[in-house]
């Protein structure tokens, strides 16, 4: 899953640092790994959640309070979002 934000730029720190505060202390089950991009002109970040299954996403988002909570904070600083999902089409190496 890829979460697109887009936020101001003086903004663009602090949401990395909403996404990342609890990431060294949360096991969520079915998450295998994340990454955050930022862009360079400031105004955007995305978030790529990588999860066993679909059904795993559904359920962390649905019931993990870690989750919850950084997804109010992420609410405070953005302008707006969009999340997508993506299938593999190919791998190079």
């Amino acid at each position: 899953m890829f979460n697109i934000f887009t936020v101001r730029p003086e903004n663009q720190r602090a949401l990395i640092e909403s996404i990342t505060a609890d990431s060294g202390n949360t096991d969520i089950p079915g998450l295998l790994g994340m990454r955050l991009l930022r862009s360079l002109d400031g105004t955007h970040v995305i978030n790529h959640m990588h999860w066993e299954t679909e059904a795993a996403m559904q359920t962390a988002l649905r019931t993990d309070p870690h989750i919850a909570e950084t997804r109010r904070r992420v609410g405070e600083l953005i302008e707006g979002a969009q999340p997508l999902r993506f299938e593999i089409a190919a791998v190079l190496k």
